[in-house]
């Protein structure tokens, strides 16, 4: 018999104790320190009789025994088996994007019987945490002075434009014109992004609110923060945007095209653009409500709405717009200060008038 140890786990140590994370099925047991060292004679396929046969009888068989035990419980996957052919498929499909994406994609994977709540047993669940644990604000202030934003007409000339038209004449742009953007249009924009709606602004019980684009629950986990470099009115540099008091609140750094283009992955166009958002995700509104791993897809599912409608109220604006997931994560939590244990950094869009 020959063997390996599973490449569809992970083991990591908590409370003492060396856990095997088997995201594919989604089983977590403790294994021995035997079995820990054991597994490190298998990293690939190993002749099992070969490897015990310099042992004495009574090691041989002490160790066979807990080799067994470890194919039982799927740690060692046996060459040519169904659980290796399982395996191999996985791997086919995922091996170029590393251990980490498919962790993160079978372990927040639901499987055939995973349990879930009715509305009304979920509601309950959380009247009770409201008792104990009050959910985390839907919307957040810095705190100190704020330069307020002109406010969202009623009708805005630029919403006069047909949905299916503004869907056809959406583009991804990466070259802007020479002028700004008009202060006006940043405040019409965030406000329409992440304000609360203005048909139904009233902020639930359980911190659900309504917003133009959907989100999870209500909970809308995303923060906007508004980098100007050409907004005249506005001084240059980040703000983070407070979308109950409709106002932005400087956050103190500023930068420049060389430093927003490193943030974003050494893509020069994001750093010539008048306007860059940045989205990010407040994780505890979320979890709050959630609290399995696969929540943490529906984070990354908000910025793809908010974005989307981002773009589209952009075009009807005229302006030009483009989209990026290519971070060099850390120099934008760095610059609005973000906790990354807390609040993750999701994407930014930049923004300008379109080239003449």
């Amino acid at each position: 018999m020959r063997a390996k140890v599973a490449e569809h786990a992970t083991l990591f140590y908590q409370d003492g104790a060396v856990v095997w994370d088997d995201y594919l099925h989604h089983r977590q047991f403790a294994i021995s320190e035997t079995a820990e060292l054991l597994c490190r004679k298998f990293t690939e396929f190993t002749d099992v009789d070969a490897l015990l046969r310099p042992l004495g009888e009574e090691d041989r068989a002490a160790l066979r025994k807990v080799l067994d035990e470890l194919v039982d419980a799927g740690v060692l996957i046996v060459e040519g088996s169904p659980q290796h052919e399982e395996e191999r498929r996985l791997l086919d499909g995922w091996r170029s994007w590393g251990v980490s994406a498919r962790h993160f994609h079978f372990a927040s994977r639901t499987l055939a019987d995973a349990p879930y709540q009715g509305s009304d047993e979920h509601d309950a669940v959380l009247d009770a945490k409201l008792a104990t644990s009050p959910p985390p604000p839907p919307f957040r202030s810095l705190g100190g002075a704020a330069v307020p934003l002109p406010p969202l007409p009623e009708q805005p000339g630029w919403a006069g434009s047909g949905l299916f038209d503004v869907l056809l004449e959406r583009r991804t742009t990466r070259e802007f014109g020479t002028s700004g953007v008009p202060l006006d249009r940043v405040g019409e924009l965030l406000a329409v992004l992440a304000g609360p709606s203005p048909a139904r602004s009233r902020i639930g019980r359980s911190g659900t609110v309504f917003k133009t684009s959907p989100s999870g629950g209500g909970r809308h986990p995303v923060e906007l923060y508004a980098h100007a470099r050409d907004v005249p009115g506005l001084e240059p540099g980040w703000y983070h945007y407070d979308g109950l008091a409709h106002a932005l609140e400087p956050v103190g750094v500023r930068w420049g095209p060389a430093e927003m283009a490193a943030a974003a992955g050494d893509q020069d166009w994001v750093g010539q653009a008048p306007l860059v958002l940045a989205y990010t995700g407040v994780l505890e509104r979320t979890r709050w409500r959630y609290d399995t791993s696969r929540a943490y897809r529906v984070v990354q599912m908000d910025v793809g709405h908010l974005s989307q409608t981002a773009y589209l109220v952009a075009t009807a604006m005229g302006l030009g717009i483009g989209f990026t997931a290519a971070l060099r994560d850390e120099l934008v939590e760095q610059a609005l200060d973000c906790d990354a244990y807390h609040e993750v950094v999701l994407g930014l869009s930049a923004l300008g008038p379109l080239p003449e």
